[in-house]
């Protein structure tokens, strides 16, 4: 046989999918002959059909394919009649290989083989061998028609346009990407970048394909490539890769617009010669790109078994991809002005293996600095994500939000959480133990810049974003943990075939506590047993400070050790990003140590007003948050992280806190558009469910068996993670910038983590946690809690309590000596100064009357917490610092009780009169809007009451009662006050809103 005739002979692969998946052919008559050993022959023979793809046989057995009893393709012989178009009539279901559409006379198409380039020593080569399978669980697929610079030059700024594309597909992190119209310049901007040294592309640097402009294709995975040319200007790329051992077809498709004569028969006939194609490969395909129609999809491709991802998911959204209404670029270049979903992504599978999990819009936003008229193209970009559920069902998983709900007490979500190896729970020395330490370890260990000293207790862990929770699992048990001393006694050795680990014993007192300690942490983990599998004693704990080639080098260059001991009062969380060092993120303090000398009263009292939630509370919370992550996870097409804010992320929340988190989103995609479809998918699933978009920042609120949830959005460059110390750095430095509105979630991360870390350098930890409860407890009560009643909300009062924290010493970091400091430092500033955290934060200029009580921000640009303060609350809130004085002085003196500092405030003696606002309504739902309304809006009618004279005394919180919320101003008139000036003024307030609110002015209740 010839060598051109050789070259014809297609892979097992190809045969396999071609006789499975080509509905033409009757894949029941196909046998597959493979070499087994046990057999006499040394050949046993299987139907096709009952091939299993991803089984214990590995195809390069296979030896030959027969049908029926004549042998089609041969392995030794290079014999393949099913490539060559000769296979017999009884291959062919109802003898279809004399049916007219198999002997349609039509011009012969031809796909030619294309290189592919990979970014290889300091250049873009061509590569061979990328016919291999790899496995991935999910696709990400982006397509973009990036708008030739062959046309109004001048109108469409290609300069400006180039990096913004870039930008977006970057983004996009996308495993493959499809580009029409690219050109010269683009791929020189692209090749540029160090981002797309990662994907393997159809293109050389010397551009030759698409010198005017033509299609592009990157990927992550490796693949191989074919091009037809339906005209001069004209081309398909069909990429074609083996993913988890099956056969996926990309077509990158710019098919012919409407400017052309007979349009649209040309692009019929161009889908016919791609599907043709398609079909003869066969296997499962895509074919993605500008379709430049803006029918319905197309009856071709629906006989054809593909469907358009984009009405699969979204069937009541437009989705236009070209719109002259939003885009000037697309106005410009438009006929008729008509929007239209010409960019599609479609996908044909037959198995049903790949299913669609998420498709997007991106690049629909005007370039920067150019006056909203440029934008990256004329089109916008298609993204879509799909999903291997074969891939799926072999990985474990939480489960769907409902399973998630469904389960039972007694599972706990943490141990379904695989262990990493970037985190640990670890025993850190003391300061003035590390230097001796730190000596040996520059010297001999290779690991001195990642790891600090350290004896690890459990090592992997937890990936680092569950180390809130952790942490309140961790301190609750280790509670029973009293504090014990370690002496660091002598070097010994680990010895491996090729080293030797040189290392310190740690030898405990008492004997056992190390073990135990230990013991107790892997209980909580169990998935994370690894440093009691090591050996067969079990758990060695040891401090490592080199490695030796030998146990003898060890000892001969190690310096001679003289004891060191220690007290362990905490153990710490540690972790590693990126390419950083192991830190330290959270420490927990053993037996309760902090709060040994603490009033027992005291303790008692907060945890009535302000009770850390038990386990039970917990758990729940845990899964009512897996259910949302799960219904995010499900609208992103990614796994996703939801990052806790407030309270909860400060690690103070109680029973009665609702749950803020927020969820990083990608920048393609709407915050709006987010929010909405995370209601989609919760709809049903929770007692109430509400999205806030006219607020500051947007917000999904929801309550799930119990727990109130308000889900917010960040948008924010995938580099960065939310709980990223240098991303908020580069911004306070000026070297980054975000839009502040569309952040302020992420701001809020920071901001907490901040205020976590400050605090560390003063005081424990849970010295300054109880402080926190307890003021937050203390201005409930005394009903002074609330940004929008004229007081401060949660996040001011944790600032005041964190700057309060740096003004004591060693022997007064007791929660209860450090509240009775608060109410001094708060009594004796002076307010025509900040209280801030950062310098930047204490050159804030205060300007009156906006700045009644500056409690600014950390983060730059640096705000006001408390702009919300008026004149009538920050006189109740001075009036209530210096009470705090006076009572906790004779407190500590003896004088008083703690319950006489907590005690409730008699509203009822605080105004003459008072101004009720009330509605009513038996939709329940109804009434819930009333509310927000009524407590969104409240602060202006209070700063309009003060404009009057009037001293306004809010009482915080809405009363509900069934089919009735009211809100209560308490009001102390000037005297000779018109009564009829206050109604006015308070109908004035109610008339701005649709809803019919009840006023009532009376002067006791």
């Amino acid at each position: 046989m010839c060598k051109s005739e050789k070259q014809k002979m297609a892979t097992i692969w190809e045969i396999y999918n071609r006789i499975i998946w080509d509905s033409r052919l009757d894949n029941s008559v196909f046998i597959a002959g493979f070499q087994d050993r046990i057999s006499l022959s040394g050949i046993r023979e299987k139907p096709l059909v009952y091939w299993a793809v991803d089984g214990d046989i590995p195809w390069h057995r296979i030896r030959y394919i027969r049908c029926k009893d004549v042998i089609v393709w041969d392995r030794e012989k290079h014999l393949d009649l099913i490539s060559t178009g000769h296979l017999p009539d009884f291959a062919w279901k109802n003898n279809q290989a004399n049916d007219n559409v198999l002997n349609m006379k039509v011009k012969p198409t031809i796909f030619k083989e294309r290189p592919v380039y990979k970014y290889e020593n300091q250049d873009w080569q061509p590569v061979d061998n990328l016919s291999i399978s790899v496995k991935s669980n999910s696709l990400t697929i982006a397509s973009f028609n990036v708008l030739n610079n062959l046309f109004k030059q001048e109108e469409i700024q290609t300069e400006k346009r180039l990096p913004a594309i870039v930008e977006h597909l970057r983004q996009c992190d996308a495993d493959i990407i499809a580009i029409q119209e690219a050109t010269p310049a683009l791929l020189e901007c692209l090749l540029s970048q160090d981002w797309v040294r990662n994907y393997y592309i159809s293109e050389s640097i010397s551009a030759q394909t698409i010198q005017t402009f033509g299609n592009l294709l990157l990927s992550r995975l490796p693949f191989t490539l074919v091009e037809h040319k339906f005209s001069a200007h004209k081309q398909v790329l069909v990429g074609s890769w083996f993913i988890n051992n099956e056969l996926l077809q990309v077509a990158v498709v710019h098919l012919t617009s409407n400017r052309a004569q007979n349009a649209a028969e040309k692009r019929k006939n161009q889908l016919t010669t791609l599907l043709q194609y398609l079909q003869e490969k066969s296997g499962n395909c895509l074919i993605v790109g500008d379709f430049n129609t803006r029918e319905n999809q197309q009856e071709i491709l629906t006989n054809s078994n593909f469907i358009d991802i984009w009405q699969e998911l979204h069937p009541n959204e437009n989705g236009y991809t070209f719109d002259p209404q939003r885009n000037p670029l697309a106005e410009l270049m438009s006929l008729q002005g008509e929007a239209g979903r010409l960019d599609r992504i479609l996908l044909r599978c037959q198995n049903h293996n790949w299913v669609p999990q998420s498709v997007d819009l991106f690049a629909c936003e005007p370039i920067a600095n150019t006056q909203g008229n440029i934008f990256p193209s004329d089109h916008f970009g298609i993204r879509a994500v799909i999903s291997n559920r074969k891939q799926e069902n072999l990985t474990p998983s939480l489960g769907t939000p409902l399973d998630l709900l469904k389960r039972g007490e007694g599972g706990e979500v943490s141990s379904k959480i695989s262990p990493v190896y970037r985190s640990a729970i670890a025993i850190i020395p003391p300061d003035n133990v590390l230097p001796t330490i730190q000596a040996i370890r520059q010297l001999y260990d290779a690991r001195f810049e990642r790891w600090m000293p350290h004896i690890n207790l459990i090592y992997g862990f937890l990936p680092e974003s569950y180390f809130d929770e952790a942490s309140s699992i961790i301190a609750s048990a280790v509670a029973q943990i009293q504090p014990f001393t370690i002496t660091l006694n002598n070097f010994e050795t680990f010895t491996h075939r090729r080293n030797s680990i040189a290392w310190l014993r740690p030898i405990a007192q008492p004997e056992t506590a190390l073990h135990e300690l230990q013991e107790l942490l892997e209980s909580l983990f169990p998935q994370c047993n690894e440093q009691s599998r090591k050996s067969e004693v079990g758990f060695t704990p040891h401090l490592s400070v080199g490695q030796f080639s030998s146990a003898e080098e060890a000892f001969t260059k190690l310096p001679q050790w003289h004891p060191i001991s220690f007290a362990v009062k905490s153990i710490a969380l540690i972790s590693r990003r990126g390419d950083e060092p192991f830190e330290v993120r959270k420490m927990i303090n053993l037996g309760g140590e902090t709060t040994t000398s603490v009033s027992p009263e005291f303790i008692n009292l907060v945890n009535q007003l302000e009770p850390l939630l038990n386990q039970t509370q917990q758990t729940q919370r845990d899964i009512v948050l897996e259910v949302v992550a799960q219904a995010c996870k499900e609208c992103l097409g990614f796994e996703v992280t939801l990052n806790l804010l407030g309270s909860h992320r400060l690690g103070v929340q109680s029973s009665q806190s609702d749950v803020d988190v927020v969820c990083q989103i990608p920048t393609y995609l709407s915050g709006e558009t987010f929010l909405k479809r995370v209601q989609q998918r919760l709809t049903g699933l929770c007692e109430s469910i509400q999205l806030v978009l006219n607020a500051k920042v947007p917000v999904l609120r929801l309550k799930l068996e119990g727990v109130s949830i308000d889900l917010l959005y960040a948008r924010i460059d995938g580099n960065w993670e939310l709980s990223s110390r240098s991303a908020w750095e580069e911004i306070r430095h000026g070297v980054s910038e975000i839009n502040l509105k569309s952040q302020m979630a992420i701001i809020g991360c920071w901001e907490a983590d901040f205020i976590s870390e400050f605090v560390r350098e003063y005081v424990p930890f849970d010295s300054f946690s109880l402080l926190l409860r307890a003021v937050k407890g203390w201005a409930k009560s005394r009903r002074i809690y609330g940004n929008a009643w004229g007081f401060i909300g949660g996040f001011s009062w944790a600032l005041l309590s964190a700057w309060s924290c740096q003004y004591t010493d060693n022997e007064n970091t007791h929660p209860d000596k450090l509240f009775a400091n608060f109410f001094q430092l708060l009594n004796q500033h002076d307010w025509n100064q900040p209280i801030a955290l950062t310098n930047a934060g204490k050159q804030y200029c205060v300007e009156l009357p906006r700045d009644l009580l500056p409690i600014i921000t950390s983060i730059e640009p640096c705000q006001n917490t408390a702009r919300n303060v008026t004149c009538s609350t920050v006189e109740i809130l001075h009036r209530e610092f210096t009470r705090g004085v006076e009572f906790t002085q004779e407190i500590i003196a003896g004088n008083r009780s703690w319950v006489s500092l907590f005690e409730g405030i008699n509203l009822q003696q605080e105004s003459d009169i008072f101004l009720v606002l009330t509605s009513t309504n038996d939709d329940n739902q109804k009434l819930e809007i009333d509310c927000g309304i009524l407590e969104g809006s409240i602060i202006s009618l209070i700063i309009t009451l003060e404009h009057n004279g009037i001293f306004v005394r809010p009482w915080t919180g809405i009363d509900r009662n069934q089919n009735f919320a009211r809100v209560i101003l308490g009001l102390n008139l000037p005297l000779n006050f018109n009564f009829s000036t206050l109604e006015e003024l308070a109908q004035d307030f109610v008339s701005q809103f649709i809803n019919d609110f009840e006023i009532k002015v009376i002067d006791d209740f």
